[in-house]
């Protein structure tokens, strides 16, 4: 087994984006603990302490190679919250071999083409002054978000705004790690669905993000309007599997 000290180490070991997104823990700006990342032939995994709420450990490989450096990787680190994860059919072999359980399987998609090109003119970067009303929109109509307005990983809002100035979508540029940006935090409110609100907030996100690299976001796999909005924008979607350490 290789420890890997850098982001850079570990982009040049693997392509893999969701283990890349990990090595962010590996930053001198992370907002948490360092990191750490190991390599064991194919085989790569990126220990991210509290990355979008949990102890994350990002791995990729063949099921041979990643179970025989999980089994090094995973007594060696804290078990609260620990959330093994990586694509569905590794990770469902992986709990099978190390008799772990499969918690949730949703959806990694990333943007696989040219990022939409037309100007979205109603949606704008928020400031500092509109986080109470986004932390407001987010606990009414999206609850269960990963990012709200003071959590470490959220960098900056997109938005649409009322006539009164109260943001009714919007979207967070969060978790970012080299060569890699994160959506997370979308929502609508609930009285102005259907009217392609957060379409517009994430083709305006997708656009700005991807000047600084590959653009992704998670999503249930059950969350079909979700789903053909991030199809449409050009985002491809592949399952994960979420495992308990």
């Amino acid at each position: 087994m290789q420890e890997l000290r850098s982001a850079d180490e570990v982009a040049e070991a693997t392509g893999d984006l969701l283990v890349r997104w990990g090595a962010q823990a590996l930053t001198s700006d992370y907002p948490h603990d360092t990191g750490a990342a190991w390599q064991h032939g194919s085989a790569v995994a990126v220990y991210a302490p509290k990355l979008n709420r949990n102890n994350r450990v990002l791995y990729t490989g063949t099921s041979d190679d990643a179970v025989e450096l999980l089994k090094q990787v995973l007594p060696a680190l804290p078990d609260d919250r620990l959330r093994p994860l990586a694509e569905a059919g590794l990770a469902e072999q992986v709990a099978t071999r190390l008799g772990l359980e499969v918690l949730a399987t949703f959806g990694w998609m990333h943007l696989a083409t040219e990022p939409p090109s037309t100007a979205a003119p109603e949606v704008e970067w928020l400031t500092a002054n509109d986080e109470d009303a986004i932390d407001s929109l987010l606990r009414k109509a999206n609850p269960g978000s990963y990012l709200f307005p003071d959590d470490p990983g959220a960098r900056r809002w997109a938005g649409i705004r009322a006539a009164d100035g109260t943001p009714l979508a919007v979207g967070g540029d969060s978790w970012p790690a080299p060569g890699l940006r994160y959506i997370s935090g979308v929502t609508t409110h609930p009285d102005h669905r259907g009217m392609g609100l957060s379409t517009m907030v994430c083709a305006f996100l997708t656009r700005e993000l991807a000047r600084d690299g590959a653009v992704a976001l998670m999503v249930d796999a059950d969350n079909e309007p979700a789903l053909k909005v991030y199809r449409r924008l050009g985002y491809r979607y592949r399952a994960i599997s979420a495992l308990a350490g």
